[in-house]
């Protein structure tokens, strides 16, 4: 019989309240396509709006999310009370939210960003002591 605190399910009914960040390159959009407000949730939207991949993927040369902070995202997490943070590394549109060697479509190899937001995210969760998930 699996002991109750190795059970995921368990921790997390438990846990009870974190942060789910769906975050990726149909931020960028934020709804709107073309000057037409798309009637889906964000992440639809290349789905919903009918946009060619290579017209979509073209919003990679100008995703610079220069505000991001994870000591800021993890502090405001803990401060509300949060046990944990889960957020999206790749969503079906198929951009990276981190550095691969399988494709150079990431916000670290074709964004004015370049950096790895989920590694950073990552380091600060240990610090913070906040559990993460991906």
């Amino acid at each position: 019989m699996m002991d109750e605190s190795c059970n995921s399910y368990d921790w997390w009914r438990r846990a009870r309240f974190g942060m789910f960040i769906h975050w990726g390159l149909y931020s960028m959009a934020a709804g709107k396509w073309n000057c037409q407000t798309i009637d889906a949730i964000s992440e639809w939207i290349m789905y919903f709006a009918r946009i060619p991949g290579s017209e979509y993927s073209r919003q990679a040369k100008s995703f610079n999310p220069t505000d991001f902070d994870a000591k800021k995202w993890v502090s405001l997490a803990k401060e509300s009370g949060m046990k944990y943070i889960v957020v999206t590394a790749k969503h079906h549109d198929g951009f990276s939210m981190y550095p691969t060697k399988y494709s150079d479509y990431s916000i670290a190899a074709c964004s004015p960003f370049g950096r790895d937001p989920l590694a950073e995210l990552a380091r600060e969760c240990r610090e913070q002591q906040m559990a993460l998930g991906f």
